[in-house]
């Protein structure tokens, strides 16, 4: 019988393209992975990948074994809800990997909620950003991840999960000064081109979508400082030491900063909840998509706008996009 975890190895290689990105996705280290795939070789008997130094390619064999194996774990996760389904009562371990201000907008209310509706459901919620977070649902660490992108800006891989849209949102501009006194909105951006900004990490999507909305409105953003958490983004602002662009639900309140919109509009980011393919079928997996659903349209609709801003006005996506 073929080694499942082997097969899982050879389907993520051949979507990453090389030993060393499936080695990071899956969490092994590339050593690991060579040894599984030529353990995997011995037991099909023919060779699966094509040595190029450093790359290999899958041979016509491999790529059909690959489009047989997607198929068959794709059946086995979908065997797996199945059973859970006849059980059908919504009970059982979840892990939720998540990134900070989803975690307090969305699948903290969600998971509060659950254990008030379902208290045989055991939910436990890890903070991750979503590359992290992905590599641990493919692995099967995680059973749900809610993970985030930007418009014009690639997401982390998430071919073969299943996706659930929960909520659309504006990047807003974050100014020093108070909030009893917004300025008209929306703000023009081409007022900050000589400003200093305040951005995330080299490479993130946050930095990527400062990047994208400077050039749409002419300029190249003069970075002063990066930071990876929304409220040393927002105290940096408040000292004066620069403006920023900020997702709604990061833009919770902080004496001496306020939100306005900008023009022209900044990409928007979206809020999707990842699952295994197949594996929303499971009662708890489906109870706590419905309270993610639920949750958002909450935030969409009653969440009271930041002074001068249309924070409360946030749409909700559609659901049940795959990826």
């Amino acid at each position: 019988m073929l080694d499942l975890r082997r097969l899982r190895l050879l389907s993520e290689l051949a979507r990453r393209g090389t030993i060393a990105e499936t080695a990071r996705t899956v969490g092994y280290t590339p050593s690991a992975v060579s040894q599984s795939l030529s353990r995997l070789e011995e037991e099909v008997g023919v060779a699966l990948l094509e040595r190029d130094g450093r790359r290999v390619r899958l041979t016509p064999a491999a790529q059909a074994l690959v489009a047989r194996a997607d198929r068959a774990l794709a059946e086995l996760d979908a065997a797996a809800a199945e059973l859970a389904a006849e059980a059908g009562t919504v009970r059982g371990p979840v892990a939720i990997g998540v990134f900070p201000s989803a975690a307090v907008a969305l699948v903290i209310p969600s998971v509060a909620e659950a254990a008030r509706r379902h208290p045989e459901l055991a939910c436990a919620v890890h903070e991750h950003e979503p590359d992290e977070a992905i590599r641990q649902l493919r692995a099967g660490e995680l059973d749900l991840v809610v993970s985030e992108r930007n418009d014009d800006i690639t997401p982390p891989p998430a071919g073969g999960l299943e996706a659930h849209a929960l909520l659309s949102e504006p990047l807003l501009l974050v100014l020093p000064g108070a909030p009893g006194d917004p300025p008209p909105q929306p703000i023009d951006l081409t007022g900050f081109r000589e400003a200093d900004w305040v951005t995330g990490l080299p490479g993130s999507q946050y930095a990527s979508a400062l990047e994208r909305a400077a050039a749409a409105a002419g300029f190249a953003a003069r970075v002063a400082h990066r930071a990876d958490e929304a409220f040393v983004v927002q105290s940096l602002v408040a000292a004066g030491l620069g403006v920023a662009l900020l997702p709604a639900l990061a833009c919770t309140p902080v004496p001496g900063v306020h939100y306005a919109a900008a023009r022209p509009a900044p990409p928007s980011r979206h809020i999707v909840a990842l699952v295994r393919r197949g594996a929303a079928r499971r009662p708890a997996l489906a109870a706590l998509l419905a309270l993610l659903r639920h949750q958002a349209e909450l935030v969409a609709t009653t969440v009271p706008p930041a002074a001068g801003t249309s924070h409360g006005n946030i749409p909700p996506a559609r659901d049940g996009r795959r990826t």
